[in-house]
């Protein structure tokens, strides 16, 4: 059962889906997503995070948790949308939550004219490749000059990065998953 791991939500179970294509992050990928932020955090450059295909909503919520002021959650199923609910009532963290699919919420926050320091995503894994390619550009857009953009993939499944858009900050296994970690290239 995944948890909060630190901040003012610290230590609160929440609550998961049970969809096959569903997999609830692990503690340890997750404090290496976090790691990796704290230095953005302590110099006051996180104050913004999309977590796409948010699941149970556990990163956001960590996000959240830890000190990041605005967080938006984006989710399309129905289930998870309800445990998204759940565990932003069982924490009492106050993240706004799109309940729609992922091309429509990209849409919205472009036309918004929004920008996030971290856009997190992690999609159905057999469906990373379609994805990244369908909405790489809206991404790049989406991100403030000095963001990040974190994919949590499959080992065997990575997205096909444009090397004229990005550069790899991080690509690290760790177990099953795989964190890639990218800024855009020229900032």
């Amino acid at each position: 059962m995944p948890r909060i791991i630190t901040g003012t939500a610290r230590g609160i179970h929440l609550v998961t889906n049970q969809h096959e294509l569903m997999r609830p992050t692990t503690d340890r990928f997750k404090e290496a997503v976090f790691s990796g932020l704290q230095g953005k955090m302590e110099s006051g450059r996180l104050n913004s995070f999309l977590d796409l295909f948010a699941g149970c909503g556990q990163i956001g919520l960590e996000a959240k948790s830890r000190g990041v002021e605005n967080v938006v959650l984006v989710e399309q199923n129905k289930q998870a949308i309800n445990t998204i609910n759940k565990n932003i009532a069982k924490t009492g963290l106050t993240v706004k939550l799109l309940p729609f699919n992922v091309k429509r919420a990209l849409r919205q926050l472009s036309n918004e004219v929004r920008q996030f320091d971290i856009i997190y995503l992690d999609p159905p894994w057999p469906e990373m490749q379609d994805y990244w390619r369908e909405e790489e550009f809206k991404l790049y857009d989406l991100l403030e000059d000095d963001g990040l953009v974190m994919i949590e993939h499959a080992k065997k499944i990575a997205p096909i990065i444009n090397p004229q858009l990005w550069s790899v900050v991080k690509h690290k296994n760790y177990g099953q998953n795989t964190l890639l970690v990218l800024e855009q290239k020229g900032v």
